[in-house]
């Protein structure tokens, strides 16, 4: 009986992996997916279209930008021979010049709809809200105030400096100090922090110099620079962590959820992660402890459970979290069942669908919290696929398209990276290991049960290693 179930698990994931492949949307050397991406980008920048620079609509202003510089890219293509694709990729070798070149304009749609998004979302006046939060609540701390909420809320606080501290009470210091410094220096130094944490993260996932680089462009992860977020801080704890596993609980440091990832350390019995990772923050708590008190930690436990009860009246709280429309109760349930979910797998799959638990448990979701689900994302096997989800899922309630591609990519039967189009083409995908880059199966015959993969839940037998 165990041996069917096993079987039919990975059967299961089998069928998924075909289908999330998107090998049967190809005709010949026709790639429809391409042109699926391309439409949903476009569709997904609508809501976009009305907006004007400087008197020219989004609509025309990308158009012009796609066709400029897309036409560029692939005429130098054309002109110098140089194929959009990797060496020694199977789905690519096979690509015509066309679809190559339909690719590149793609890929330049979508960058330049980031590129335009990005700089209209600039263009607020309110900037760095979240470091004006952290430095206001902290210059309170420091004059004596209460930095944490002490009373439900029934209005948005009216200003950032009024606003409430969410993290425990060990960062009071740090932002402290950087409070009674030249307001200039510390935003843009915070700002060039963030940035860096950003591309870091990137480069730890195994992302090449380029592809880090055009990431950054990214909306959620622009929208977390604009905003001050420390969101890029966390994001490089847990893309570090899968091998450097202390930075997993170091992320706790900040919200609860982002200290679930940390799970995977005992799934995979990193023991001397966990004592160094627990060592630290304890280190940390008992240094800070004579300077904020026993008391703040108290006030900021109570302060945790008043920003919840102001939710329900004040929605705006809840950001994009489906704690706004799930009964609370409900909501625990489900959020609990994703992190379980996540534990079923191991390797590089069970952290990257920790990172998805991470995003659906976020009471409060930001589009810099789905970062998260980066990880997942690159793990589908299809480069049109990537940068389907990536062009369609940039914007707005849009981004959970990033959660829901994540775990369609984290339950599919391991393949590696191919088209020309992937970002971890050439390798075995994300935290790649330098030391299985030779040929890997892209498929495989029904599961040996005597063989596991480490990339694969506790109950399938494996598919291929990734």
């Amino acid at each position: 009986m165990l041996q069917g179930f096993v079987f039919t698990i990975a059967t299961l994931r089998a069928a998924i992996a075909r289908v999330a492949g998107l090998r049967w949307a190809q005709i010949g050397p026709m790639d429809l997916a391409l042109f699926a991406a391309g439409a949903l980008t476009i569709w997904n920048a609508v809501p976009q279209f009305g907006v004007d620079f400087w008197g020219v609509p989004f609509w025309l202003a990308w158009l012009a930008g796609t066709t400029v510089a897309g036409g560029s890219l692939a005429l130098a293509r054309l002109s110098f021979g140089r194929p959009l694709r990797a060496p020694g990729d199977p789905r690519a070798a096979g690509g015509t010049v066309g679809i190559q070149t339909v690719g590149t304009v793609l890929l330049t749609g979508i960058f330049v709809s980031w590129i335009l998004y990005d700089f209209h979302f600039w263009q607020q006046t309110r900037h760095l809200y979240d470091l004006n939060v952290y430095l206001g609540s902290a210059s309170r701390w420091l004059d004596g105030g209460r930095p944490y909420v002490s009373a439900p809320l029934t209005s948005w606080p009216f200003t950032a400096r009024d606003d409430y501290f969410l993290y425990p009470p060990v960062l009071l210091p740090f932002f402290g100090l950087l409070s009674k410094l030249p307001e200039a220096p510390v935003a843009l130094a915070w700002t060039g922090l963030m940035v860096g944490c950003a591309y870091k993260a990137f480069r730890s996932l195994g992302l090449s110099r380029r592809w880090s680089f055009m990431l950054l462009a990214f909306p959620p992860i622009v929208i977390g620079f604009e905003s001050g977020n420390i969101a890029s801080l966390t994001f490089l704890l847990f893309t570090a962590g899968f091998r450097a596993g202390g930075t997993l609980i170091a992320g706790g440091i900040f919200k609860v959820q982002t200290g679930f990832p940390a799970l995977w350390l005992v799934r995979e019995r990193r023991g001397r992660a966990i004592v160094f990772g627990v060592a630290a923050i304890l280190l940390l708590v008992l240094a800070t402890l004579p300077i904020v008190g026993l008391h703040s930690w108290i006030d900021w436990w109570e302060g945790l459970g008043f920003r919840a009860t102001s939710q329900s009246a004040v929605p705006a709280l809840y950001g994009y979290s489906y704690a706004k429309v799930v009964p609370a109760l409900a909501y625990t349930a489900i959020s609990a069942v994703f992190v379980v979910a996540a534990l079923l797998f191991r390797g590089r799959r069970g952290l990257a669908a920790l990172g998805l638990a991470t995003v659906f448990a976020s009471p409060a979701l930001w589009p810099h919290g789905f970062a998260f689900a980066l990880p997942a994302v690159f793990m589908l096997e299809s480069g049109t696929g990537v940068w389907l989800v990536l062009g369609a899922g940039a914007f707005g309630s849009n981004m959970w398209l990033l959660f829901m591609a994540g775990w369609v990519a984290v339950l599919a039967g391991g393949r590696r990276p191919s088209g020309a189009l992937h970002p971890f083409v050439g390798s075995d995908g994300v935290w790649s290991d330098r030391r299985k880059q030779g040929p890997i199966r892209r498929t495989a015959p029904p599961p040996s049960f005597a063989a596991r993969v480490p990339d694969s839940p506790t109950v399938a037998a494996p598919i291929v290693q990734n």
